[in-house]
């Protein structure tokens, strides 16, 4: 019997020390920048997708010079390789920033529920 206390004694003991670690808990945001997955952060994307919005607007416009003048060559080219920027640019956004922002969406729309269950339960 005192070599079961004894051994029961032991394994709480390492069971408390294990525990240690968890004292440096980090917030969501220095977890999620310290994934070695992590490449770009929210600000980044909003860039990316204002520059593909730009993109896309420099290229209206170039189509509109085209309409004026369908013989000129080099707009042809020009408007070929700012939809293909475009396009290498949105596929960017969507590998690395549309989950992140789903993600980030889909957290603010619980927090709002939370908040209006809150409210509700005040009232």
């Amino acid at each position: 019997m005192k070599k079961y206390i004894f051994i029961s004694g032991i394994f709480l003991s390492l069971n408390v020390l294990a525990d240690d670690h968890m004292a440096t808990k980090k917030n969501m945001k220095e977890k999620f920048m310290e994934n070695p997955n992590y490449i770009m952060s929210f600000k980044d994307c909003k860039e990316t997708k204002d520059g593909i919005l730009g993109l896309l607007a420099l290229n209206e416009s170039i189509w509109n010079e085209i309409e004026k003048d369908p013989e000129n060559e080099e707009k042809w080219l020009e408007v070929s390789i700012v939809a293909d920027l475009a396009a290498n640019y949105s596929t960017i956004y969507d590998v690395f920033c549309k989950d992140m922002i789903n993600h980030r969406m889909k957290l603010r729309m619980m927090a709002d529920k939370k908040k209006k269950n809150k409210d509700k339960k005040d009232d």
